[in-house]
């Protein structure tokens, strides 16, 4: 006796093993989707972050929706360069408090991103919102502090 007669005799057990195998298949593509939901699938790069408006900074982890409570102090993500081998922070940046809920819940968008955030270089009183390009633009151009050389972003 085959296989195909056998389950032929027996439908019930073909058809339990075919439900089976479908379960398992939409199994695997839920998981596989869920994997792709995250930030970066290979795990979380640092980003820097500071507390005190760019005098100093240090690496947490990207998970961080600035602004956050970081020892009693609120972290927002510094833009770090480095330029003839000094680095300095050339601008701040950190979600709106909206935006930021979105961003907590995972509801973020393109949008979210795009016009959410607001920028500073340190020292800097008012925060700008982001969306316009001429202003981001002129935020997020650095030069270098002592006029000389071209600075370029560094990750932790």
């Amino acid at each position: 006796m085959g296989v195909r007669q056998w389950l032929n005799e027996r439908p019930a057990i073909g058809m339990t093993v075919v439900g089976v195998l479908v379960l398992i298949a939409i199994g695997g593509i839920i998981v596989e989707w869920m994997g792709t939901r995250q930030k970066f699938p290979s795990g979380p790069p640092d980003y820097y972050f500071t507390v005190d408006d760019g005098k100093t900074y240090f690496a947490a982890s990207s998970n961080n929706y600035p602004p956050f409570d970081y020892n009693g102090q609120e972290a927002v993500e510094a833009y770090v360069y480095e330029c003839d081998g000094k680095r300095f922070v050339g601008y701040l940046e950190r979600y709106t408090p909206e935006a930021r809920a979105l961003m907590v819940a995972g509801k973020g968008t393109p949008d979210t991103l795009r016009f959410g955030r607001e920028l500073k270089h340190p020292g800097d009183k008012q925060w700008v919102k982001s969306g316009d390009m001429a202003t981001e633009s002129r935020i997020t151009t650095i030069a270098s502090p002592d006029g000389q050389g071209t600075p370029v972003l560094v990750m932790p």
